[in-house]
């Protein structure tokens, strides 16, 4: 196939892009492209990748690297790319999240760590809690000399491990601390790292080993640099201290264009560790350019309205951005609910969402419940009042033993159990197939054009499925006969095979994590279910209504979204004009394409803490409505 010359290059997929994405899709040196909600971020990476390849800009054998932060995200960027230019041109497109690229770099060089700080081999992935690390942190003041205890004493167990850990660089000659948070940082290390013992390794202890790998080994990161010389990076703004620092061990300094993608107005995970000066640092020292999308393909422009209102809070210079998108509601779009009881606010919000999907035909998926924490709370208040209603609830943010229900959901080893699910359950299912076929070609090694292989395996697969299809006709749901499928699936996969052939579970617990979630999920949705497919609809929300924290609402968007527990109770740490409580009410804002509702109940709290919100919702003309 011809290449077309960069000029003559127009998108796939899509009708056009707006001017500025076009400059920054073409430019040639490092950038700084700021999307804000709604802009097409992923869009424009994918039309970006697509463009390097098929133009030549990125020839063989090089390929594009693109870093993202969830899973989900990684995947879904993947996947438009794949859509979007010829297999022998996406293969060269490479779409990881940033612990799963860091850590396949720890675990490919391990040995050429230096030896004072090379874990051992396995290791152990650990995810720890917050009162593990307030034990430990209790644990080395107990041990620390007077003079240094009230220094150990002032760190907190949400911020050490991201702030402190991610912000130190690994030196290569160990000395004595000099200060209370050089101890503690120092006997933290000693826990992950004992001499006699197998390492305990968390992400960021990985990502601080991935840049000192990088820092003392040019000939690994030159090969890095030439491998990848066009790299992305999605969601900058939520970079942490250790993975900015990798960043610049891995591609300031080189030949690398790199492209960082983010909205500052939308940082909100500053408690895990995100530099509040990411993109200003990047500029200088990739000497990025800077440009701003201008579009909002989401929201519609009455929504947008509202939203800049907030937007000029966090940044008093943001320019308005123009709607794409068209409004299809009438009345208000926006709304402040006041009730008086939780019981009161939950009857009405069943009342409301029956009504408005029946006059609207609209699906439960179409609207989002959103809260700032604890859905777990939430759920119990609302949830049997919306079955009432005919209504089903799904709380995303629901802990499944050392993992979520969403970050289950976006597991590969998920996707692909649950795609042979629906094979089990009907004979004609393309996107399963081609899920589950692709997925072995990986497990059994099948090189790529070796079509008696592949053949042969779509034997097996075939032979398997008829086998399940009988399981699930003679086996009623229950939470028995839901292990007896998901041990016989992971047989047939081999969990052996996926550990090698999946980079994020070459090592560590976290495959081990992955099918235990996936396992009590699926025993809990078999529970009581009339048949195998209302079992699947509800391992994967169909027809569900999601109940979710705003944190892990990011990147996504709903027609509706009704946001609970506007009070102080649920806002104790904020401050007026805080800029991580903007930020926050700000992505709640922006996840919703048509209306976004806000409810307050008085039974919950005052709203004295966080009267800054509601002024702005007040500047913005939106309605309080008494229920």
């Amino acid at each position: 196939m011809a290449r077309p010359h960069p000029d003559d290059w127009r998108p796939s997929g899509i009708a056009n892009l707006e001017t500025n994405a076009w400059c920054a899709l073409r430019e040639a040196n490092c950038t700084c492209v700021i999307a804000g909600p709604g802009a097409g971020k992923t869009e424009f990476l994918a039309q970006r990748a697509v463009y390097l390849l098929e133009t030549g800009t990125c020839p063989l054998p090089y390929r594009v690297l693109a870093i993202s932060f969830k899973r989900d995200a990684a995947e879904n960027l993947a996947a438009r790319v794949r859509k979007r230019c010829p297999p022998d041109l996406s293969k060269r497109f490479v779409s990881l999240t940033f612990d799963a690229f860091t850590k396949g770099l720890v675990d490919r060089f391990i040995n050429a760590i230096p030896a004072i700080w090379r874990p051992t081999r396995p290791y152990n992935l650990v995810f720890l809690k917050s009162r593990q690390v307030q034990d430990f942190l209790s644990g080395v003041i107990y041990d620390a000399p007077r003079q240094w205890r009230s220094d150990i004493a002032a760190l907190t167990s949400n911020e050490f491990e991201p702030r402190y850990i991610g912000s130190s660089q690994l030196p290569l000659i160990l000395e004595k601390p000099t200060s209370g948070i050089q101890l503690a940082i120092s006997r933290w290390w000693a826990e992950r790292l004992p001499k006699n013992a197998k390492s305990s390794l968390t992400f960021t202890s990985i990502n601080r080993l991935a840049e000192l790998l990088l820092r003392t080994n040019s000939h690994i990161r030159h090969a890095l640099r030439i491998t990848y010389p066009f790299v992305f990076i999605d969601e900058f703004q939520d970079t942490t201290y250790a993975q900015y620092d990798f960043l610049l061990s891995a591609f300031a300094n080189g030949h690398a264009v790199v492209t960082a993608v983010g909205d500052d107005k939308q940082r909100i995970m500053t408690w895990a560790g995100a530099r509040v000066d990411a993109f200003q640092r990047f500029e200088t020292n990739f000497r990025a350019t800077r440009i701003p999308l201008q579009f909002n393909f989401r929201s519609s422009p009455d929504l947008i309205r509202i939203q800049h209102v907030v937007a000029q809070a966090l940044d008093p210079g943001t320019a308005p951005t123009v709607a794409q998108a068209t409004r299809i509601v009438d009345g208000d779009v926006a709304q402040v609910w006041m009730s008086s009881t939780k019981v009161a606010e939950a009857q009405y919000l069943a009342a409301w969402l029956s009504n408005d999907m029946a006059q609207r035909d609209r699906s439960p998926r179409d609207y989002a419940i959103l809260v700032r924490q604890k859905a777990d709370n939430y759920e119990a208040e609302i949830s049997d009042t919306l079955v009432g209603a005919g209504l089903r609830l799904r709380n995303e943010s629901h802990e499944l033993g050392r993992t979520s229900l969403q970050d289950l959901l976006a597991d590969e080893l998920c996707r692909i159990t649950v795609a042979i699910l629906r094979l089990g359950l009907k004979r004609r299912s393309p996107d399963a197939w081609c899920i589950v076929a692709a997925a072995l070609q990986d497990l059994r090694c099948i090189a790529p054009g070796d079509d008696i292989a592949v053949h042969r395996v779509e034997r097996v697969l075939m032979a398997f499925i008829k086998e399940l299809r009988e399981n699930m006709d003679t086996l009623a749901p229950s939470r028995e006969n839901a292990a007896l499928l998901a041990d016989r699936i992971f047989r047939f996969l081999d969990l052996g095979a996926v550990r090698r052939s999946y980079l994020i579970y070459g090592t560590g617990d976290l495959l081990n994590i992955m099918v235990e979630a996936f396992k009590l999920h699926f025993a809990s949705c078999a529970n009581n279910a009339a048949d195998w497919a209302t079992c699947l609809d509800a391992f994967e929300g169909v027809n569900h209504i999601p109940l979710m924290t705003v944190h892990k609402s990011k990147g996504l968007e709903y027609d509706t979204i009704i946001f609970i527990g506007l009070d102080d109770n649920a806002w104790w740490s904020h401050t007026p004009r805080n800029p991580e409580g903007l930020a926050t009410f700000f992505v709640a804002l922006s996840r919703a394409k048509q209306r976004a509702v806000f409810a307050f109940c008085k039974e919950r709290g005052q709203r004295r803490l966080i009267a800054d919100l509601y002024d702005l919702l007040t500047e913005a003309g939106v309605p309080e409505i008494p229920l």
